[in-house]
Formats: structure tokens, C-alpha cells, sequence
């Protein structure tokens, strides 16, 4: 159930822990249920007129982290965190805030080690982007503050919020603004949980300061979208990381975002402040089976692949070529899963010495390769009359020329898009690209993102002709899955010109 506290014309949501774990119960997941943090992290709509930055000015990419050392005060005013001024305090006058105390109740340097850990994991989760994370305190150019101490009681909130923060009411980003993030009212006192937790409460205050919505799922697959810190779902524990892809908005249910459309986090922080550099290091990955010293390739290849941020897909190579994906596991109470990944050798691989290789990615994009293990699927080739359409036959082995079709090319397979997408109508076929419909810039410029089966799509042109089929083909399945399922690679059409 949700409760409403209405002040100063604003309306704060806040929403208990049975709710919170009914929901969790009833979201439709099979996953189990992550106990929750008691407490909502809240966004206060506020107008424009409360911050004291012009509107869409450029913005500080300094975010200081500040614990309040032997305590410190924050006035009742417009949003100016030079000043130490917040509209987010429900009184008048001066709010003394306590200092940041750890799992065990301690404070000063009995609490930097916890708080040290905060700080690495603020880092790491702001990164990507253009942002300086500190905990010392900038002096003259303006910066974002997140006080991450106190309890809400000091600044006239009840014991159950979390954290708080304002958001412009054109969800634009603001400079010069405090966010809150109750350290003191956080009841975990085992470190790990207790810092991600932590971590996750300051990374969405301060975000909703740059005009990020909370999030509810993410649109292509419906996967929840707990593993990102604007989230308010607790099917999923862990550090938690702004990810690369389009969700819905809502708390415990899905709601239009506050300013229209769906939100991707990491392109909303990355279109404000630009590129940084990721802390976090791509996935690693390793092929179990076959073994070196294996000589047949088996029905399966089985790898394990890791990533502190979580592998969001693993690929199949086959002598330089990509021929299979799956996407990575699902993420539970401690994080992503561990499990190992089996992708299906394609029935369609011809017989040949096969190099074997995977690629494990995160959502970034960022990925590594395995060790290769070569071993023989059937016999080596003799001649490319015996090797799929496109292939080589050089001692022994099958193989594609490198991939060099662009989007818009005409192609024959998929291993010849550098996408690994060839798709199109009965008449024509194209090397094109993943998209979702009616998410904006989805797809290049000239090029529309068309449905190909509920929230996903391809991108292509309209003067190409039309698009896309989805009707079966030679008694298959559709060709139009092209995301977020076992991809086997090995559709072959006539040859065509080059695209426009």
C-alpha cells in the first residue's frame, strides 16, 4: 500500500516492507525473494524555480560524497549545495545532520574502512561517465553533494525513508544539488550488504539530481530491472550498476515515466556528462568443454564466464566466425549467477578441424575472448564444395573471410555483416541491427526500427523496399527473433547488390 505525506504541495510516496515483499512475491517472477531494505528512496517532484541553476545549464561532473564529520547542518531553502541549502526539509530553520556511523554504530576512523568501501563502489558505479567521485570537500567551482549519514527524522521525514533527493519536474539535470541517502537508518550491519545497499541508496539520490526516474523493468525481455540502482524492486541483490538499456518506470508496478518514454540510465548519464573510463574490468570466460586435448567438438560447448558487473551475453566462434549466443544468467540475492553456459553447436556447422573460441560481454559492450581449443567436427574439409555458403576450405578447416558488411549491405549469411545480422524480406536481405521500436534514435538516421516481435525489432530502410517477413520459412521458426534467445546464425539467401 502506498502512503502519501503531502508538504509544501509535494507528494511523497513511500511504501512499507509487507507491501514491499508482497509485491516481490506477486511480480509475476518465478525468482525467489530477496528480503527487503525497510524504506523507500524517494524523488520530490520539484519545480524549476527551487534550484538554483538556469535550467539545462551545463552541469558540474563533480560528485562529493560527504559523511559529516562531527555532524553538520543543512537550512531549509532553494537546492544549493554550496550554501548547504535544501527544499527537501519539511521545516523552516536549521537541520543539524548526525555523522555517518558503520554496521557496528561507530563513527570517525572506527568507520573508515566501511566508509571506504562506499566509496570505492560510488566510484566504480559512476565510472563510465565523465565524473569525479571525492569525499574531500571542492572548494570554489560548483559540484553535486551526497550526504550519505543522518537519519530523515533530523530533516522531518519518517524513520521508514531511506533516501531522498530532489528531481526537476522536466526531469532535466541540476547543478548544485544535495541528495540524502540515510546511512544511520540503514539496518544491515554485515559489511557487503550493508555497503551495496548503501551504495545503491546514493547512487539513485544523487542520480534523481540529474533527472533519472526509478525504473521497474527493462523493455526488450521484461527482465526486472533490480540490478540497477533507480530501482525500488528487491528480486535481485548485489552491487548494482546504471545499465545500458531501455526500461520501463514505476516502483512496484510498471507507470509511465514521469517525462514521457522509457529510461535508459547509462545514455542519460553518459549524454550529460560523457565517456569516463569503467573500473570494472570485461567479463572473463574459459571453454570447459571440450577440453585441450579433446579431438571430437561435442553436441554442447559449456563455458564459464564472470564479471563483477555481470555478462549480459556469451558468443560461439567457430574458426573466426560468431554462430551461436546465449544471454547471460539471471541475477539473484547475492548478485549474477555463476552458472555455466551451454550453447548448442548449430546442426548447420560443416564438417571440418573447428577453432573453437567464446566471448563473454558485459551491457557495456565491453568483452573478452577464451582460449581457443581446437578439435574436429566430423572430418577436416577437403573443399569448400563440403563448407557452408560463403566458407573457404584451407587445411582443413571451413572458414568466412572476416566480416565486412555494414549496415545497409546486401548479404548472403549473417557472418558476413559485421552486426551478424542478415535479415530482411523474401526479396532482399540486408546486414542490419538490433533495435527497439518506438524508443527514439533507436536506429541510425534514414533507418526505422521495425517490429519484430513484441519490444523487439531491426533496424531498416524504407526505400529498401519494405520489411520484414515473419512468416515461417521452409518449415523453421520465424526469422524474426533476433535478440535475447539462442541465435544460431545460418541463414543463407541469393546474392544481391549493395544496399543504399
Amino acid at each position: 500500500m502506498l502512503r502519501l505525506s503531502v508538504s509544501t504541495g509535494l507528494a511523497v510516496a513511500a511504501v512499507t516492507l509487507a507491501s514491499a515483499a508482497a509485491l516481490a512475491e506477486t511480480n509475476g517472477s518465478t525468482d525467489p525473494v530477496v528480503t527487503p531494505v525497510v524504506g523507500p528512496r524517494l524523488a520530490v517532484p520539484t519545480p524549476l524555480d527551487q534550484f538554483t541553476t538556469v535550467p539545462h545549464a551545463q552541469i558540474s561532473n563533480t560528485l562529493y560524497l560527504e559523511r559529516c564529520k562531527g555532524g553538520c547542518t543543512v537550512t531549509q531553502g532553494p537546492n544549493d549545495a554550496r550554501a548547504m541549502t535544501s527544499s527537501i526539509p519539511q521545516t523552516a530553520g536549521a537541520h543539524p545532520i548526525s555523522e555517518y556511523r558503520n554496521g557496528a554504530g561507530k563513527t570517525g576512523a572506527e568507520a573508515d574502512a566501511e566508509w571506504n568501501l562506499l566509496l570505492k563502489c560510488m566510484r566504480e558505479v559512476y565510472s563510465p561517465f565523465s565524473v569525479t567521485v571525492t569525499d574531500a570537500k571542492p572548494t570554489g567551482a560548483s559540484y553535486h553533494m551526497a550526504i550519505i549519514a543522518g537519519i530523515p527524522q533530523e530533516i522531518d521525514l519518517g524513520p521508514d525513508i531511506l533516501g531522498v533527493a530532489p528531481l526537476a519536474n522536466d526531469c532535466s539535470p541540476q547543478d548544485n544539488v544535495i541528495s540524502f541517502s540515510f546511512a544511520n537508518a540503514h539496518p544491515q550491519t554485515e559489511t557487503t550488504s550493508r555497503v551495496n545497499n548503501l551504495c545503491w541508496t546514493a547512487a539513485q539520490e544523487s542520480a534523481h539530481a540529474f533527472g533519472l526516474d526509478h525504473q521497474f523493468e527493462f523493455v526488450v525481455d521484461k527482465r526486472s530491472a533490480c540490478n540497477d540502482p533507480m530501482t525500488y524492486r528487491v528480486d535481485c541483490g548485489g552491487q548494482k550498476f546504471f545499465r545500458n538499456a531501455s526500461a520501463t518506470c514505476g516502483e512496484f508496478q510498471p507507470r509511465p515515466c514521469r517525462c514521457g518514454g522509457s529510461q535508459n540510465s547509462h545514455v542519460k548519464l553518459l549524454g550529460i556528462f560523457g565517456a569516463g573510463q569503467s573500473l570494472i574490468p570485461p567479463p572473463t570466460s574459459v571453454i570447459t568443454t571440450p577440453k585441450p586435448g579433446d579431438t571430437a567438438l561435442p553436441g554442447t560447448v559449456v563455458a564459464e564466464a564472470i564479471s563483477q558487473r555481470g555478462v549480459a551475453k556469451v558468443e560461439l566462434y567457430i574458426n573466426g566466425s560468431k554462430w551461436a549466443e546465449v544471454k547471460g544468467a539471471r541475477f539473484g540475492q547475492d548478485g549474477q549467477e555463476r552458472a555455466p553456459y551451454g550453447i548448442p553447436v548449430p546442426a548447420a556447422l560443416p564438417n571440418s578441424i573447428v577453432d573453437v573460441m567464446v566471448r563473454a560481454y558485459d551491457d557495456l559492450g565491453n568483452a573478452t575472448d577464451s582460449a581457443t581449443v581446437t578439435v574436429t567436427r566430423g572430418a577436416p574439409c577437403e573443399s569448400a564444395d563440403t563448407c557452408a555458403k560463403g566458407q573457404k576450405c584451407e587445411a582443413g578447416r571451413c572458414f568466412w573471410e572476416p566480416a565486412a558488411g555494414e549496415l545497409g549491405d546486401e548479404c548472403e549469411y549473417p557472418q558476413f555483416c559485421v552486426s551478424g545480422i542478415c535479415r530482411g524480406t523474401a526479396e532482399r536481405q540486408i546486414c542490419t541491427q538490433e533495435c527497439i521500436p518506438n524508443v527514439e534514435d533507436s536506429c541510425p538516421s534514414d533507418y526505422s526500427c521495425v517490429p519484430t516481435e513484441p519490444n523487439v525489432g531491426i533496424c531498416f530502410n524504407a526505400d529498401d523496399g519494405g520489411c520484414c517477413s515473419t512468416t515461417r520459412q521452409g518449415g523453421g521458426v520465424p526469422w524474426a527473433p533476433v535478440a535475447f534467445a539462442m541465435l544460431t546464425l545460418g541463414y543463407l539467401a541469393r546474392p544481391r547488390r549493395r544496399g543504399r
